[in-house]
């Protein structure tokens, strides 16, 4: 082993170092290139016996974003030459074409002109290099993308409509042009034409959304003024792709248990939409989500029978819904504004609805949900209501409302209600013979016939914004905005069991909105809006502290996922600096804090699964024994380039056995002008630093360990091998062009590589091409199968893809699932069978695949 190995921005001797093949014209390129080093020079020393350096890194310029094929266009190139040396330039086209382009020798720091011709249509990228009058090579320029063009026909006053369909499904033109569209379809329409497309999904799938269609007002009719693209997204539907899923949520706000307890709905407004999601309490996982297409979610509720999960619906409507289906089994309009609450009659068939009037005031309604008919008279309140609580005998009707005051109705009666002042919230014994009221510092109880005060409660909690009743005990639950949760046993006052976290900063956050005890129990769930959270907590006769279960995967994105080979266990890595372990099943198991609340963008696993890397925004990695949720090496802190700007550690490699080996980590650190890595190799067990690289040539997009050591992957298609016994670099060169992600195989032969054309794979020794296939989509992630014959991936258009590598140099695609916003890590089940995702949706998910 040697000392460790620093690396500068720049390189002496560089171009003798690196194997550089590329994969297309790769030959002819290379020979022309060294062809006219030999002719320019075979010396390193100049005339003075001086060592000639190596010119500047060029910069390239495209007059013009597009070609017309067949048509002459030009490229400039320039770079300086720190001995003065004069220049020639060489062009390279990447997939364009195959040949080189030099320019004529003109002086350092002066441009020069390459004229060429394109004949294949599509889009690409072309970089630039300076060679000295001593064979002496710079460094390649940025890539500058470019389009070619087919010959425009005669203006015949129409335009072309492109469509690609992803997934299963077709689409169809109003007016006709697209007849059953799957795959990529070309249509043209009239100038000025309102083009509708209609949507078909295939069996078990469903539409997910159009995509780079452009803002129209109406997202599937498409104005025809110019030429123009569009995507169509097909998934399979969750329930028949995913084996498990996980889910956070926006800012939950509400809940409700279904009526055996084992299924819990929690209401999330989620912006303009809504959407509630049904969690198996039992399982530990989610189970189902509830949209509406036509209105956004408002208020929930599950009645006596698990088909009576209530929604109700920001345009005045109210929908039944059943476990397990997409669509409500009835709907009917309650009111002419948003539902803003809803209350079942305990062990009836009767729904209350409340609609908050603008101009202040509350209606309440009364409906039979067999029918949708109103049940009885409504009633109106003076002020905005909260919440309602109908009385376990059905005979009562309490509403929460603004001001601190609960209006008690007895229905069907005539006369005022009786008002309770001080009172913030409410809530009924099981029975219904006493109710309690919640105020600041206070829990007091009242007799429900006689109306006497029974007794009042003292307690640490400021305003009570939640009570429930336990239908087991005679206890109550009491919570508050700064988050403050306590049980008490309503006979005695006595502090049964302490469940509060008061945040470090009470205006950072909103408290608990919601609180329920489960129907058979002595468990209960509370609901946070601001962090999002959804807790089940266990109260146990021994403990003072409650035990408290976290239902959502992370409060923000997850970023990273993770299978342990050979295990039966999967890692998250969530925005919300958390990293947490699941089972095969999908069931919380341990959850790993060790980033200060920041960011965790990267996870690894050793070869034996015993040891977890995690990297971070706080630009430290750490290693984890996840089976004893402790940490056993680290943190390593990466080396900014300036005080104060800490890197983000964005890839992790582990390769450790027997508490002995290495952690690689590549990290991103924040400039003004872009995106600028480094990379840092420590000994685990040591601490000692192998390697540092200050600047990598280009971004990191992957990071691995292989037979050859350790592989560093750029956006540029080029990737370096370390070696850590004799510290030395070699590198190799792929297609040049820019990629947004890439993956080592598992044996570490092959490198799969995502870029603005489609996906390819790559001969990790020569960079050779392999197999490709297009893709009209980006890549932000990507991970082999364990078998090395498939890999996936996902990215901004938030499909899941798989693409299956076969014997014809072929790569053939499939959609296995879909996420509500960009795909941000995927991992493969050790056995192959199955895969995870992770999201900016902040689901996890687990996908059946297929071969």
């Amino acid at each position: 082993m040697q000392g460790p190995t620093r690396f500068g921005a720049e390189r002496a001797g560089t171009h003798s170092m690196f194997v550089r093949s590329f994969i297309r014209g790769t030959r002819a390129r290379m020979a022309c290139v060294l062809a006219m080093s030999a002719v320019l020079g075979c010396s390193d020393e100049g005339g003075d016996g001086r060592t000639s350096k190596p010119p500047g890194t060029a910069r390239i310029e495209r007059p013009a974003a597009a070609f017309t094929s067949g048509v002459a266009g030009t490229f400039r190139c320039v770079a300086e030459d720190p001995d003065g040396d004069a220049l020639t330039y060489v062009f390279d086209w990447g997939r364009a074409k195959a040949d080189t382009g030099v320019s004529q020798r003109v002086p350092s720091g002066t441009a020069a002109d390459v004229t060429t011709t394109f004949q294949t249509v599509g889009e690409f990228s072309a970089r630039c290099r300076a060679v000295d009058t001593h064979g002496q090579l710079g460094g390649w320029s940025e890539h500058a993308g470019f389009a070619v063009q087919a010959p425009p026909p005669a203006d015949d006053g129409k335009r072309e409509l492109t469509l690609d369909v992803l997934g299963l499904g077709q689409v169809r033109s109003t007016p006709a042009g697209f007849e059953g569209c799957t795959g990529t379809c070309r249509a043209r329409f009239n100038l000025g034409t309102h083009v509708a497309l209609d949507v078909e999904p295939a069996a078990g799938w469903r539409f997910v959304g159009w995509l780079g269609c452009g803002a129209e007002p109406i997202p599937n009719v498409m104005l025809i003024e110019s030429d123009r693209r569009c995507t169509a997204r097909f998934a399979p539907k969750v329930e028949l792709a995913a084996e498990w899923r996980q889910s956070s949520a926006w800012r939950p706000s509400d809940a409700a248990w279904g009526p055996g307890g084992t299924l819990l709905a929690v209401l999330d407004p989620m912006g303009m939409q809504g959407v509630v999601r049904v969690w198996n309490v039992s399982q530990g996982r989610l189970s189902q989500e509830l949209r509406m297409k036509s209105a956004a979610l408002r208020s929930v509720a599950w009645g006596s029978r698990v088909d009576d999960l209530a929604v109700g619906l920001a345009d005045g409507r109210v929908s039944l819904f059943s476990p397990g289906t997409e669509e409500p089994y009835r709907t009917w309009k309650a009111h002419t504004g948003a539902v803003a609450k809803l209350a079942w009659l305990p062990n009836g068939a009767e729904l209350a609805t409340v609609h908050n009037i603008a101009t202040g005031g509350a209606e309440v309604r009364f409906w039979d949900a067999t029918t949708g008919t109103e049940s009885r008279p409504p009633l109106g309140a003076t002020r905005t209501v909260q919440e309602l609580h109908w009385s376990p005998d059905g005979l009562r009707i309490a509403l929460e409302v603004q001001e601190g005051q609960v209006e008690l109705h007895t229905l069907d009666a005539v006369g005022p209600p009786l008002v309770v002042d001080n009172a913030e919230s409410f809530a009924w014994s099981p029975d219904g013979a006493r109710y309690a009221v919640g105020s600041y510092r206070n829990v007091r109880v009242y007799g429900t016939a006689s109306q006497a005060q029974e007794a009042s409660w003292p307690g640490t909690w400021s305003v009570s914004s939640r009570l429930d009743w336990s239908r087991t005990k005679d206890w109550v639950v009491v919570s508050d905005r700064i988050r403050n949760l306590v049980v008490l046993d309503v006979a005695t006052g006595a502090v049964v069991a302490e469940a509060s976290e008061p945040p470090a900063d009470p205006l950072n956050g909103t408290g608990y909105g919601a609180v329920r005890f489960h129907p058979h129990g002595e468990s209960f769930v509370a609901v946070e809006e601001l962090p999002a959270a959804v807790s089940l907590f266990s109260v146990e006769a021994q403990s003072p502290r409650a035990h408290r279960r976290e239902l959502l995967t992370h409060a923000k994105a997850v970023n990273a996922i993770a299978w342990a080979p050979g295990e039966h266990t999967v890692a998250s890595a969530g925005g919300d600096g958390k990293v947490r372990l699941w089972n095969a099943s999908g069931q919380a198991q341990t959850t790993l804090d060790g980033h200060g609340g920041q960011e965790v963008l990267a996870l690894g696993w050793d070869a034996g699964g015993a040891w977890l890397a995690t990297g971070g925004a706080d630009g430290r990695a750490s290693i984890w024994e996840p089976a004893a949720g402790v940490r056993v090496s680290g943190p390593f802190q990466m080396t900014p380039l300036a005080p104060e700007r800490t890197p983000r550690v964005e890839f992790v490699a582990l390769h450790a056995a027997g508490g002995e080996g290495y952690l690689a980590v590549a990290g991103a650190h924040p400039i003004l002008t872009g995106r600028q890595t480094g990379v840092q190799v420590w000994d685990i067990r040591t601490g000692a630093e192998l390697l540092y690289i200050p600047r990598t040539d280009a971004p990191v997009v992957a990071l691995g360990w292989s037979a050859l050591g350790l592989v560093i992957v750029h956006d540029d298609a080029t990737w370096d091998f370390w070696s850590p016994e004799t510290g030395a670099r070699q590198r190799v060169e792929g297609p040049r062009e820019r990629l947004s992600a890439a993956a080592l195989s598992p044996e570490g032969t092959q490198v799969a590589c995502s870029d603005r054309l489609g996906v390819s794979v790559l001969d990790l020794a020569t960079g050779n091409l392999v197999a490709e296939a297009a893709n009209t989509t980006e890549q932000r992630t990507l991970a082999w199968s364990p078998e090395g014959k498939r890999f996936a991936g996902g990215g901004w258009a938030e499909l899941v893809f798989q693409w299956e590598l076969r014997e014809d140099r072929h790569l053939q695609s499939s959609v296995v699932g879909a996420h509500e916003g960009a795909v941000m890590g995927v991992s493969w089940r050790p056995d192959g069978q199955a895969l995870t995702t992770g999201g900016a949706d902040t689901a996890l998910v687990t996908w059946r695949t297929r071969r």
